[in-house]
């Protein structure tokens, strides 16, 4: 791929089509599952689900997963402590806590070691909850956008002190070949 390519690819100018963006969502409780499901699945997401932290990390061993909502209280391993884990194992999966839980300093504290994205609070208001997931989906896209043009920046600055280097020497070679042809003429 051409330097050209790469940049029209990173910008987006070539979109090739995305696959769906896959969701896992983790409650201990079926019909918080169940409903959660209902609401993704029309908007075209891939979704996952587990009925807890542990499973919900063995899930990952296997699937690639770009946003994972979780509640806070499961019995086990709780919400906060999942998210931390799946951090280490899934770094740029975007992370959302799902808490009825009333007590925000422990939310807070979630969110800090987990580096969550945002919590929501139960009961969840449908389009809000949508629109949250719609909008972290769209940052890591374009955060992940962002690394690539970087990443491509960097390489192309060093390909381009290279060239430098040996325009350098080519300039001093054609220069002294033009010097000797000019001595040999007088």
């Amino acid at each position: 791929m051409t330097q050209g390519q790469e940049l029209a690819t990173a910008v987006g100018s070539a979109p090739a089509p995305a696959p769906p963006a896959t969701l896992l969502l983790v409650d201990d409780e079926s019909s918080i599952l169940s409903a959660l499901r209902r609401l993704f699945r029309p908007e075209g997401y891939r979704v996952l689900v587990a009925e807890g932290g542990a499973a919900a990390l063995e899930m990952i061993q296997s699937e690639h997963v770009d946003l994972v909502i979780s509640d806070m209280r499961m019995p086990g391993m709780d919400g906060a402590q999942f998210l931390e884990k799946l951090r280490s194992v899934e770094p740029d999966a975007v992370r959302i806590l799902l808490t009825g839980y009333a007590d925000i300093g422990s939310t807070i504290a979630a969110i800090n070691a987990g580096q969550i994205h945002r919590y929501v609070a139960k009961p969840w208001n449908d389009s809000d909850i949508l629109l949250v997931v719609r909008d972290a989906l769209q940052r890591r896209a374009l955060e992940q956008q962002n690394r690539l043009l970087s990443e491509l920046s960097i390489r192309q600055n060093e390909e381009l002190r290279q060239l430098n280097l040996t325009l350098e020497d080519r300039v001093r070679q054609r220069t002294a070949e033009i010097e000797q042809i000019n001595d040999m003429l007088n």
